[in-house]
């Protein structure tokens, strides 16, 4: 246990919680979803207003550095290069922020909006077909990235120029903090971001899993049981335990690479097969329809006609991004070594849309062709037999699926590897001491997190208390905004005690924060030598 360097007032305050939120979950499933729906709603009726200003206050910091000077601060030092190829970078990246639920959200989702459109139209008329791609785009577009991206840089900022040898929320909030960073306080910051963590990727399972144990049915003729479902989470723990094990250059960059090709190869299929010019139309208006009425979608809280829209969708949308951000946040400052604040903002809020927005545009329209043209009636389907029945209906449509639905599977089992991955990686990082000479925790402790992930999926899905875990995260996730609020502070206190204008050219030099006699001859990255050390910053080398 020792050399596992495990965090014993993180690791098990967290286990602890887990226990006393599941067992409840497993003694009345109903009840405790009533319970956390009950308390959601509170949130979301009184507090919508801070979920929808949120975004827009973390893409006015984002201007202020894109556009000024610390936006050119590399995250390492002068002479540090990138530990990742362009593509493997955003590569990662982007399949660790989308997982496999885009892939089960891009059909149902349109189809629901058709069904329940906001803004007081008729549902299932050609209004409310206006309004579904539009906001398909809106909940996986610029806000829900940027919401991503937030503690992305104040995380790098203190991983790779403040040197600090934990990845945690908690220590990019010292400066401000204090002291307090490494006491109480930074761990209840950590445990509350470990247990949301848990929470929105158990939730994932848990959607995600019934969807392949339908593919595989399909494949190969045999009824879709929880013993196969079990059996999905058993290939996900291997596949995204064995990519743990391996490492970040070993297992997860080659599993996100590859990913991105299948996915691509699938996309660009069924582009070519489907409805083409109307997927290219209606893509095209649908993008246009949301940024001409951006500021309405964002703003929308149904204030005057009391419709439930915002609060069902957008407010739960962005609280359900928010217990995201710090997986993808602290992954992404994790791969961002030898990057600049202005690249890791950038490929975030504008790279990470626009491949969303690829993906969205043609599954979405394909199956709103096939609804709008009486093709297939997949609304009906999604009502009367399920979602999971919806999308299959969809995917039978296409041609090749003797070949189409493995790869299918394929891309859903790995899509969603790579965040469970990711996930893995950042709970033992979060419940560890110290990371080895490689950056990261010891193999044993990522390999534990992946199992522990693992189980929680099946005990949502063996007491059906999907709903309760799910809520129970995004609950989780409104304290967050507190958090990311406090490092984003941090992290502008830092950079201005860390960095001035040389002259009042737009060069930046860097100055110790805290000059002696010592440090006024010697670079600041040598200040914290004792703990993470020359050789232990060549992270992966």
């Amino acid at each position: 246990m020792k050399h596992l360097n495990i965090e014993h007032k993180v690791l098990w305050p967290v286990l602890i919680v887990l226990l006393l939120v599941l067992v409840p979950i497993g003694i009345n499933p109903s009840s405790a979803a009533n319970v956390v729906g009950t308390i959601l709603s509170f949130i979301t009726g009184n507090f919508g207003w801070i979920f929808v200003m949120f975004p827009f206050m973390i893409l006015i910091f984002f201007a202020w550095l894109v556009f000024g000077k610390y936006g050119q601060i590399k995250l390492g030092d002068p002479d540090d290069k990138p530990q990742f190829s362009n593509f493997s970078w955003f590569a990662m990246i982007f399949t660790t922020g989308i997982g496999g639920e885009i892939m089960y959200q891009s059909i149902i989702e349109p189809i629901t909006f058709y069904n329940d459109p906001p803004f007081g139209v008729e549902s299932g008329t050609l209004s409310a077909a206006d309004w579904a791609m539009p906001f398909d785009f809106f909940y996986w577009g610029i806000l829900a990235w940027a919401i991503y991206a937030l503690p992305s840089v104040p995380m790098a900022y203190a991983l790779y120029v403040k040197k600090i040898p934990h990845l945690r929320l908690s220590a990019a909030c010292k400066p401000i903090l204090g002291k307090h960073s490494d006491g109480l306080l930074g761990k209840i910051v950590d445990i509350a971001m470990m247990f949301g963590l848990i929470g929105v990727v158990g939730t994932s399972i848990g959607l995600v899993a019934p969807m392949i144990a339908r593919f595989l049915g399909e494949m190969f003729n045999i009824p879709v049981t929880f013993g196969l479902m079990v059996i999905v989470i058993g290939l996900w723990v291997i596949l995204f335990g064995g990519s743990v094990y391996l490492g970040l250059e070993k297992g997860l960059k080659r599993l996100s690479n590859f990913n991105i090709i299948i996915v691509a190869a699938i996309t660009a299929f069924v582009f070519l097969v489907g409805p083409t010019v109307f997927i290219l139309d209606n893509t095209m208006q649908s993008i246009g329809v949301m940024f001409n009425d951006f500021f309405r979608m964002s703003f929308n809280l149904g204030a005057i006609n009391n419709e439930s829209f915002a609060q069902d969708w957008t407010v739960f949308y962005w609280a359900w991004w928010i217990g995201y951000a710090s997986l993808i946040g602290l992954f992404t400052a994790r791969i961002s070594k030898g990057r600049t604040i202005r690249q890791v903002i950038i490929t975030q809020c504008l790279i990470g849309p626009v491949g969303c927005w690829l993906f969205l545009g043609v599954f979405g329209n394909y199956a709103l062709n096939l609804e709008l043209s009486n093709l297939v009636p997949v609304s009906s389907i999604m009502v009367n037999s399920g979602q999971t029945e919806g999308i299959m209906a969809v995917i039978n449509t296409l041609p090749l699926t003797a070949i189409l639905i493995p790869l299918f599977v394929v891309a859903y089992l790995v899509f969603s590897a790579t965040t469970f991955d990711t996930a893995s990686l950042i709970l033992s990082s979060v419940a560890s001491k110290k990371l080895d000479s490689t950056g990261q925790p010891s193999r044993i402790h990522r390999l534990f997190w992946a199992l522990i992930l693992g189980s929680v999926g099946i005990i949502v899905l063996a007491i059906g208390g999907l709903d309760a875990v799910q809520l129970s995260s995004v609950i989780v996730g409104v304290p967050m905004i507190l958090v990311f609020a406090l490092m984003t502070i941090s992290f502008i206190k830092s950079v201005k005690e860390d960095f001035k204008e040389k002259d009042t050219g737009s060069t930046l030099v860097r100055y110790p924060i805290h000059p002696t006699s010592e440090t006024k001859k010697d670079h600041v990255t040598e200040q914290n030598e004792d703990v993470f050390t020359e050789k232990e910053s060549n992270i992966g080398k």
